[in-house]
């Protein structure tokens, strides 16, 4: 952000200026501080009265960071922007709004008549004040605005319903690479963390991913495919998730015939990490094509003379066949998986299958798995019992196995692992995660009561485990209908 507001060259030499007086000192904060700020103001590129420790103190000293609410004015053009601490849940804390922190935000923006998502120096700044009009916005009612340009600043934006709606317009048109990669990636972040919030109708969230179906860069699909994993973790035992499983293959189709399912020599990296990640989503949601090739790719390992030695499935796509091949398969996959997990020595092929073996959807299996992740000599190590308990948990069919097995083994799982509250804490933490029902909650709370004496230090872990499901609860109170109303609406 520094390296932004202050430019490359101004950041570059005030850095090297404090290096050089401190070599062989020592040095606190304020010294950078003042060492950019003597560079910034040789260079003009910062007014005289501001200094860097005014604008840094407020983001290092103060926990958080802000989101700017921009509404525009329509008849006059210009715009109204207030600053708020953002918070995925909201604090049962009171807080006025004179105890909310301000920050000093560096504010930059562009238009549809502009498209400038170069220039990246702040065009105004918020000097830690509630509200500022920005007068002008120099562009007309019906054409778009958006701020932070590349998301060079540390803030969330929110605009009015208005601007929103005419930035999904632009995605929707065959030109919406007008808008930067990073742009486009950032907007559809921004919209579907702050609809969780409770900042933004779900609708309009929900209307900007409705782009993603042409869309192939790395960045925006990794922004919602980040931000949907919410969505699918609440959504999944609920009436309507076959619709946001629909929803979601329908955006994927498009990339997925993109990427393929094979890894091609000098495939840029961005190519790789999107092939992974779109692949691991499309494959969960049974698409036909993704399934079949993971099952072939596994079936033709299982074929070879010496699959400790032999194997053909490429190293980046390894976790989705396993996982798919696993899923979709029975008791013969999953012990081919687990012999090749004790038969091998290298460390990340051991993850891989511990991970993948969490897969499969036979109850009896995933409930021997969690039974052999606290057994002694049974080929999982104690520290590696935690990604057992992750990958199970993760399971849909796995999750209420990893919650019961806390529930009833406490006493077991407190024998085998001892004083080591990190797997302990871990193994909590998973076995509660997507806890969104109040039966669920009061099974939690039942547990909590029952083990009070013991938790010891996994007492804070529980605790939030207790917050986070209530926060799924209201959340869902809040938002289940207009999401399962969207989704109705867009996979008729």
């Amino acid at each position: 952000m520094m390296d932004h507001f202050l430019t490359t060259d101004v950041f570059k030499q005030g850095l090297t200026n404090y290096l050089t007086e401190k070599a062989y000192q020592s040095a606190e904060q304020n010294d950078l501080w003042n060492a950019l700020t003597k560079q910034a103001h040789k260079d003009k590129v910062l007014d005289p009265s501001i200094t860097i420790q005014q604008i840094m103190d407020t983001w290092t000293l103060q926990t958080g960071f802000p989101v700017v609410t921009v509404t525009r004015n329509y008849l006059n053009g210009d715009a109204t922007l207030t600053q708020e601490r953002f918070m995925l849940q909201n604090s049962t804390m009171i807080t006025t709004m004179e105890s909310e922190p301000l920050w000093w935000i560096p504010i930059t923006y562009t238009n549809e008549q502009e498209l400038n998502f170069n220039r990246t120096q702040p065009n105004h700044w918020m000097k830690a004040e509630r509200s500022v009009i920005l007068p002008n916005l120099n562009t007309t009612s019906h054409q778009w605005v958006i701020f932070n340009v590349l998301e060079t600043g540390y803030y969330r934006v929110n605009y009015d319903r208005t601007n929103w709606q005419l930035i999904i317009k632009q995605l929707n048109k065959d030109n919406f690479r007008d808008i930067s990669t990073i742009n486009r990636a950032q907007l559809i972040d921004d919209a579907l963390n702050l609809a969780r919030a409770g900042r933004l109708d779900y609708a309009i969230a929900l209307d900007v991913t409705s782009y993603l179906a042409h869309e192939s860069e790395y960045l925006p699909w990794k922004a919602a495919l980040t931000a949907l994993n919410y969505l699918d973790d609440m959504l999944i035992m609920l009436p309507g998730y076959d619709k946001f499983r629909i929803y979601t293959l329908k955006l994927l189709d498009n990339v997925y015939k993109q990427v393929g399912f094979t890894d091609k020599p000098g495939d840029p990296q961005l190519t790789v990490f999107t092939r992974v990640d779109v692949l691991n989503w499309a494959c969960t949601f049974g698409h036909d094509d993704c399934v079949d090739n993971a099952v072939n790719q596994f079936y033709n390992w299982r074929k070879m003379p010496d699959p400790d030695t032999n194997n053909p499935i490429s190293p980046n796509l390894k976790s989705v066949v396993y996982c798919t091949a696993i899923r979709a398969g029975s008791q013969v996959e999953w012990e081919f998986a687990w012999q090749r997990y004790l038969n091998t020595n290298v460390g990340s092929e051991k993850d891989l299958l511990l991970q993948a073996l969490g897969c499969s959807r036979e109850v009896w299996i995933l409930s021997r798995y969690l039974d052999w992740a606290v057994t002694e000599n049974s080929g999982i190590r104690k520290q590696d019992a935690t990604r057992v308990f992750g990958s199970v948990a993760r399971n849909i069919i796995g999750h209420p196995l990893a919650f019961n097995y806390l529930r009833n083994k406490w006493a077991r799982l407190r024998e085998y692992f001892g004083t080591s509250l990190v797997l302990m804490n871990n193994i909590i933490k998973s076995a509660t995660r997507g806890i969104n029902t109040k039966y669920e909650l009061k099974d939690l709370i039942d547990f909590i009561t029952e083990n009070k004496d013991e938790l010891g230090s996994a007492t804070r872990t529980v605790q939030q485990a207790v917050e986070q499901a209530e926060a799924n609860i209201r959340w869902l109170d809040n938002n289940y209908a207009t999401i399962r109303d969207w989704l109705q609406r867009n996979t008729a």
